[in-house]
């Protein structure tokens, strides 16, 4: 099955502004990334986006399972994110520090009204990366301890502190990292029980781990996570980054178990796919001393007015389009397929996992899942393999993706599985 329109043998073939700009890229910002996209057959150019469908120049439309790595939730171009960050451009107002917004005040205030259980006071930073770092400095403030508990396999961002706890395979040229750092296995409430000690300040976890193939724990870890880091008198993090958003078909991936963290980090789609941003939202008596730290408190560029727009638009178009409930339902449709190819392919499928629309195809091995990858781009539906395992296919689009793009990208997939196991056995 082919998803394109107008779609012909020279649909990928950039023309030569978009050849000279790919140049470009290659030569001044990162040629191995621009590599990557041309073995994958991504390297083409986009003009037009809405939704879950991406257009090429050559009018071919494809579904769009990437998303951004998480950022577009509610899809590409949301209008109504649109005109919320025009109308504070516009604004003659100023936009960032030292001045205060109106626009951060309500994506505060929105913040509080949304987030589980008491969480209710947030720092706004410029990325989730950036949010990680804060909660860890946090909860180092907080508690006045050195430690922290991590899981294997988890991702948590690219600056210093988010990759120190991040999964340590990856980041073998950046050591040494950040020290006190103690990583587990994920899922094992146990290991973390056995782990904390007097040191310790903080457990940050993933509710659902994204980029080692949307790992989700068994029932009743987070839960034991709260009552283990309340014992304990830890600061218990759940980074929702990816994962939150209604990306798992509740607004937040805890609420699946009726978990409430101490500190909630949220990011990527919060942006609608306009900009960038990241939150750190907490429990009140964690936030006494936050404002009587400069370091703790202090960026030039969080909480910008425009940003903070694009949030608080984003977190209305959740609520109104009801994307969470939505993500449930065409997750499952997703997921009958998933099911299907592992029971048809063993030699090269082992399995699938995930929830909602944080979904991923477990294979054999690195080149079948590169293989399906590049199957699916050809017949014009866009997946990416998993950052901490590549033998993984994550398939995440838009929550507002239609139906039928939906049964179109399930057709897709299963017609690739299908000459994938048959060319690589």
């Amino acid at each position: 099955m082919d998803t394109g329109l107008n779609c012909n043998s020279d649909g990928n073939q950039p023309d030569e502004a978009f050849g000279l700009r790919i140049e470009a890229i290659a030569r001044y910002v990162n040629g191995p990334y621009v590599q990557f996209l041309k073995r994958l057959g991504m390297d083409f150019e986009v003009v037009s986006a809405e939704g879950a469908s991406v257009v090429d120049r050559a009018g071919r439309r494809y579904i769009d399972c990437i998303a951004g790595y998480g950022n577009l939730n509610i899809g590409h171009n949301h209008p109504h994110v649109r005109r919320a960050v025009v109308e504070e451009l516009r604004s003659p107002r100023p936009f960032n520090l030292p001045f205060l917004s109106g626009a951060q005040a309500r994506l505060a205030k929105t913040l509080a009204a949304v987030a589980p259980g008491d969480l209710e006071c947030s720092f706004i930073v410029n990325s989730g990366s950036e949010a990680v770092d804060t909660a860890l400095k946090l909860a180092r403030l907080a508690t006045r301890r050195p430690g922290i508990i991590t899981t294997r396999g988890a991702w948590h961002g690219f600056t210093f502190g988010a990759m120190s706890v991040s999964e340590a395979s990856m980041l073998r040229a950046f050591e040494p990292l950040v020290p006190g750092v103690t990583a587990v296995p994920y899922g094992d409430a146990d290991a973390i029980a056995a782990a904390i000690n007097d040191c310790t300040a903080a457990v940050i976890v993933e509710p659902i781990q994204a980029e080692s193939g949307a790992i989700v724990p068994t029932a009743g870890y987070l839960r034991r996570l709260t009552e283990l880091c309340r014992e304990r008198n830890v600061v218990l993090i759940f980074d929702e980054v990816k994962c939150g958003l209604g990306k798992t078909g509740t607004l937040w991936a805890c609420e699946r178990e009726g978990a409430v963290p101490d500190v909630l980090l949220a990011g990527k789609s919060l942006g609608g796919g306009a900009l960038p941003i990241g939150t750190v939202t907490a429990r009140r008596n964690l936030w006494g001393r936050f404002g009587l730290s400069f370091p703790m408190s202090s960026s030039s560029g969080a909480g910008n007015a425009p940003a903070c727009a694009a949030a608080v638009a984003t977190l209305e178009v959740m609520e109104r389009e009801q994307l969470a409930r939505k993500a449930a339902r065409s997750g499952a449709c997703i997921a009958q397929t998933l099911q299907r190819l592992a029971a048809e392919y063993p030699n090269v499928v082992r399995g699938y996992s995930g929830a909602g629309l944080l979904l991923a195809l477990h294979t054999d091995k690195l080149k079948t899942s590169s293989a399906i990858v590049q199957g699916c781009v050809r017949r014009g539906v866009l997946v990416m393999t998993a950052f901490c395992n590549r033998s993984r296919v994550l398939i995440e689009p838009p929550l507002n993706i239609a139906d039928n793009d939906v049964a179109a990208a399930c057709d897709v997939l299963s017609e690739t599985v299908h000459d994938v196991a048959n060319r690589l056995t």
